[in-house]
């Protein structure tokens, strides 16, 4: 009699459970699906089938307790304006992130909303065209259409299931999902902890919390960089030293790196004269360009025990090593949240950019304005001259990269297997990489009759189609098409008359694998300058460089997990 007892009041329990869905189905449906979503797909790719059933009962466990207590409040209207104020904050979110997911496949993240902040209008624009488009929005507004039908015309409510055995679901439903959540607290703990499982809403509140904290830090880095650095050794003679800071090259795609079209014409002709060094194995330590030139430009990287912005930096040592210093950029002149690159440019002799803008313009210079920068910083010179120059290189959208005249390829020239829309894509990359290739080698040509070392790196990679139907660069869950850049060294004959000996170091070094996290020590070797942080074993071209440490990429292994995989 007591079972039976016992028996009828979890049924009325159940049947209470089931009027509650039956009068908050829509909400409840929509929340669920809201805060389900990315998460699923994100533990699906990652084969975590069990993590995506039980996060999806106690998702659903979170879902009815939040509907239950908001039945305390009294009156309909209430209840209407807490519903719509918590799928605001859910689906806002939830947008954001099944973009991330749908384009990096990667949940949102502090890299993102970086990307968000520090996003001029233009690059907004751009970002749009690429990446949404009016595709995007007609896949969005379809979405809610067909939502607002289904709750329009209650077609769910139109499938006849009995009262009794719909309340035999829910009890089931309930048991079922509350072992569920018992299990997720139990046997998945840390990742509840380490906010792994955590809702989008929670995931983009912790992103945007470390965003602005590292925005902080850029701040930090500005007063930070007011300690002078410690030279220890200064026998440097170089006269000019260029640093071509690239952006978004992937190096699989020039032809100089054994790609199908010839368009690096002029790197092919200067490799074939033995006039450049062609670096064959060097990564990026990030897959954007705040993260890397946080490590680049200092004696940062991913082994440090202190942050970023406490180490010495390349342009400080290179003014107290008696350099006169040229930032010269055709990227924005001034970041509202402080980008890294305008905290070096200020640091220099002389910082220049070939538009005067903030992080809310951009006039879609092409590289070749800086030319005559270039020209004119060349009357300006000292004794000592360095130079950063800061292209735009490959970076979306990639037909504003080149001028019309260097449209050389089409999608015709495309032959590998890809849809029409991507082989246009693909060729317009490769005309941004032949247009690059003259930037490049016109610097070098600007050279040509001095004592000159000419050093090129772009801050990282681009993934064009290699392994997914994505093009670009994300911080979250980088590719190896992201981080493998092509690195190259050219050396006036002057150079290499006075300097035979170094010439020879950075030939025989092309081959050894590289992380440009080390960059800053290369750099400091190239022009025998020592610092109390330099560290010959991370100098690519020194006879004490460590060729078997270990490329850590965000804690993965790049030769061993991502290289292979990816």
């Amino acid at each position: 009699m007591r079972t039976n007892q016992k028996k009828w009041k979890l049924l009325r329990v159940a049947g209470w459970v089931q009027k509650l869905f039956q009068n908050n189905f829509g909400f409840m449906g929509l929340l669920f699906l809201l805060n389900y979503t990315t998460m699923a797909w994100s533990l699906w790719r990652a084969k975590e089938i069990e993590l995506v059933i039980g996060y999806g009962f106690s998702l659903f466990m979170a879902v009815t307790a939040v509907t239950m207590v908001m039945q305390i409040f009294p009156t309909v209207k209430i209840k209407n304006v807490l519903k719509g104020i918590l799928l605001f904050i859910s689906g806002l979110p939830f947008l954001i992130e099944m973009f991330a997911m749908y384009n990096y496949k990667a949940l949102i993240g502090a890299g993102i909303i970086n990307a968000v902040l520090e996003t001029n209008s233009h690059e907004a624009v751009e970002f749009w065209k690429m990446y949404i488009g009016f595709q995007g929005v007609a896949a969005v507004v379809g979405m809610i259409l067909f939502l607002v039908f289904v709750q329009r015309y209650r077609i769910l409510a139109r499938i006849k299931i009995s009262r009794r055995k719909q309340n035999r679901l829910v009890f089931l439903l309930l048991i079922v999902s509350s072992l569920a959540t018992l299990r997720i607290c139990t046997a998945y703990a840390g990742l509840l902890e380490n906010g792994s499982l955590d809702l989008p809403v929670q995931r983009t509140y912790t992103s945007m919390q470390t965003a602005i904290n590292n925005i902080e830090a850029y701040q930090e880095l500005s007063s930070k960089l007011n300690v002078k650095s410690s030279i220890t050794d200064n026998k440097s003679e170089i006269p000019q030293v260029v640093f071509i800071l690239g952006e978004a090259t992937n190096r699989q795609h020039m032809h100089l790196y054994g790609y199908n079209l010839p368009n690096t014409p002029n790197l092919d002709e200067l490799k074939r004269k033995n006039e450049i060094s062609v670096f064959t194995d060097c990564i990026s330590p990030h897959s954007t360009t705040v993260s890397v030139l946080r490590d680049l430009f200092t004696f940062a990287d991913y082994e440090s025990d202190k942050e970023w912005y406490e180490y010495n930096n390349l342009i400080d040592v290179m003014n107290n090593a008696g350099y006169k210093t040229f930032w010269l950029s055709n990227q924005e002149s001034a970041g509202i949240w402080g980008n890294v690159a305008q905290l070096y440019a200020k640091r220099s002799t002389k910082h220049e950019f070939t538009r005067l803008r903030d992080s809310h313009e951009d006039f879609g210079s092409l590289d070749g304005e800086l030319f005559p920068m270039i020209d004119g910083a060349m009357q300006e010179q000292a004794a000592k001259n360095f130079y950063v120059i800061h292209l735009m290189g490959g970076h979306s959208l990639y037909y504003s990269r080149f001028p019309y005249s260097f449209a050389k390829f089409t999608k015709d020239d495309i032959t590998r297997e890809a849809t029409e829309e991507q082989k246009i894509v693909l060729a317009q990359y490769a005309n941004a990489i032949y247009y690059n290739d003259y930037i490049v080698s016109g610097i070098i040509d600007k050279f040509r009759e001095q004592e000159a070392l000419v050093i090129y790196l772009p801050d990282h990679g681009e993934t064009i189609y290699d392994n997914s139907n994505f093009a670009g660069h994300v911080e979250e869950n980088p590719n190896r098409y992201m981080l493998e850049v092509p690195m190259i060294i050219w050396a006036s004959d002057l150079f290499k008359a006075k300097y035979p000996e170094k010439w020879r170091q950075i030939q025989a070094a092309v081959n050894k694998p590289y992380m440009t996290d080390d960059m800053i020590h290369t750099v400091l070797d190239l022009v025998d300058i020592k610092t109390s942080e330099f560290d010959p074993t991370k100098s690519i071209i020194n006879a004490k460089f460590d060729a078997g440490r270990k490329r850590m990429i965000q804690g993965r292994d790049y030769d061993t997990e991502i290289k292979p995989v990816n």
